[in-house]
């Protein structure tokens, strides 16, 4: 039996967001192991993991960010003696951190076949950054070069990323691979009963005065300046100022660090009645199904988000900004609606303009377009075709 390891930055993502590629994988006669950090709920994704197969790694620090020399040589070091211990003839990996040490403890491991993947570009390469940002970003794209030598192909999840990062690897095209996003599995999400969306809506009703027949727009993210938390609240406010037709609900963890975004102070300063802060949500799919539409006005370099994806397979109307990622998932005035980063203006008008929108053909569009780029089965069959390839699987 032949063996994959997985590696990715935190449980969570190796769990919701590998789960399709672990389940084909052990169908195909694969046995999987799964490298990860912690993160949030970390033993409840590692216990999913397990449920489903797979043996799962844990890793304590590779969820975080940074380029420390010798914390990426500290970690370097435990992957290779994992991969010693298990003998991998594949390792696929997420995230640039479990890309970076996945590399280092490969150089020497030259039989073993080296897939990387990039997530997302991330705010290293945010417009206008800081000599500090500047300063990583350089460093990053120089493991990236380096990198290249030691990959068999790099996957990538939006076309920007593939040629920002691409072009400096200077890999040949039949060695750097796109995807749409990470793709999602209809067979791994919940049946959302109508109960449960009447409960939540009287959760509203109850906690935050939102009357049952409001619509309901969803901002699913942390409250990170980067998502566009910015821009979702002064639209609201704007909005509710002039319309008594809907409301406004933030799913998401609060942030302290007010450079980074808002904290719970900023955001109880921001609201009004017709905003509902509701915090981080472990039954977002129950949240989703009860609002009309998703806002995600973010100007982070994402790879797909996840919640706009899931929001496309609910068949909701996407709002969300011409950046890499994010403008994939919107065809303009046909299943949402695309507007500039960083620009309220352009948010509000556009939730205006849904206010006469055909949101029926929306919501059937989304569920087309989900379809046909974003079902987990497109990303999945890539991968396991790959690996069935058995191309160029020593190292060059």
């Amino acid at each position: 039996m032949s063996t994959l390891l997985i590696a990715s930055n935190t449980a969570g993502s190796a769990a919701v967001f590998r789960q399709p590629l672990i389940a084909a994988a052990r169908a195909d006669g694969y046995a999987v192991h799964v490298l990860c950090g912690e993160g949030q709920n970390s033993p409840a994704y590692v216990e999913d993991m397990e449920s489903r197969g797979a043996i799962v790694h844990l890793m304590r620090g590779l969820e975080s960010d940074g380029l420390s020399p010798r914390t990426l040589r500290i970690q370097s070091l435990q992957v290779g003696k994992l991969i010693d211990a298990i003998n991998p003839q594949i390792v696929h990996s997420f995230t640039h951190r479990a890309n970076v040490v996945s590399y280092f403890a490969l150089r020497q491991r030259k039989d073993i076949r080296f897939i990387p993947n990039v997530t997302g570009a991330g705010r290293l390469f945010e417009d206008n950054p800081s000599p500090v940002t500047l300063l990583k970003r350089k460093a990053l794209l120089a493991l990236y070069r380096a990198m290249a030598a030691r990959c068999e192909v790099i996957f990538f999840q939006n076309a920007t990323d593939a040629e920002e990062i691409g072009e400096v690897m200077n890999l040949p095209p039949d060695r750097i691979r796109l995807t749409n996003g990470s793709g999602l599995s209809p067979e791994g999400m919940p049946v959302v009963e109508d109960l449960e969306v009447t409960a939540f809506r009287q959760y509203l009703l109850e906690e935050h005065g939102i009357e049952p027949n409001r619509r309901l727009f969803l901002f699913p993210a942390r409250a990170l300046h980067s998502k566009g938390v910015t821009q979702f609240y002064e639209a609201a406010l704007r909005y509710l100022d002039q319309y008594d037709d809907s409301a406004f609900v933030h799913a998401g963890l609060t942030v302290e660090d007010s450079t980074v975004g808002l904290s719970a102070a900023d955001i109880d300063g921001m609201s009004k009645p017709g905003i509902a802060y509701i915090g981080f949500r472990t039954d977002l799919p129950t949240v989703m199904s009860a609002v009309e539409a998703l806002v995600l006005p973010s100007y982070y370099r994402e790879g797909t988000p996840r919640a706009l994806i899931e929001g496309l397979y609910q068949g909701k109307p996407i709002f969300t900004t011409d950046m890499p990622g994010c403008r994939e998932t919107v065809v303009h005035g046909w299943n949402g609606y695309m507007v500039p980063p960083r620009s309220t203006d352009e948010l509000f008008s556009a939730l205006v303009q849904f206010r006469t929108a055909d949101h029926k053909a929306m919501e059937a569009n989304s569920k087309d377009l989900f379809e046909r780029k974003y079902h987990a089965r497109h990303i999945v069959d890539l991968y396991i075709n790959l690996y069935k390839s058995g191309a160029n699987a020593a190292a060059p």
